[in-house]
């Protein structure tokens, strides 16, 4: 399928809209009992690199880039929202020294909360990052200032 935009023209491409910022998403949910919201995980992507500074410098460390599709209640859209929205999570994964997965106890607690509100953390289960994509989680946002804007992060996944 080919696109109709053409990038050359959009640099003379004159506009008269202006760009506005939407409001942040509220750090509870008023729909939700716990302050949760109820999202959808995405397709999961991969991202890699080597530590740059501190004690495991040179170590090389992956994280998973987890897509969540949050549903705003109506009574937040009608402050602007829309009916549904994406957050981006990164979850880092403890690695071995050999680079494998570190699955001793107390590594990979962001991998756990994931596989815990999922129901897939079953011992002799197999379990791959992909089998999450379209499971339904519940989401605790927090706000954060980033460059004196007020961003939405993901604080905590649970069951839904």
């Amino acid at each position: 399928m080919t696109s109709a935009f053409d990038p050359q023209a959009f640099l003379d491409a004159q506009q008269t809209e202006v760009n506005e910022k939407r409001p942040p998403v509220p750090a509870e949910n008023p729909g939700d009992a716990n302050g949760c919201y109820t999202a959808v995980i995405g397709e999961i992507k991969t991202d890699s690199g080597t530590i740059g500074k501190g004690d495991r410098i040179g170590k090389p460390w992956i994280s998973m880039v987890v897509p969540l599709r949050l549903q705003i209640p109506s009574e937040l859209q009608a402050s602007g929202l829309p009916p549904e929205m994406t957050l981006t999570d990164r979850v880092f994964l403890d690695l071995t020294d050999q680079g494998g997965i570190d699955n001793s106890k107390g590594k990979n607690r962001g991998q756990r909360a994931y596989r815990d509100a999922t129901g897939t953390n079953v011992p002799g289960q197999p379990f791959a990052w992909r089998q999450l994509q379209g499971k339904v989680v519940k989401v605790k946002v927090a706000h954060e200032l980033y460059e004196g804007n007020i961003q939405e992060r993901v604080a905590q996944i649970l069951p839904a």
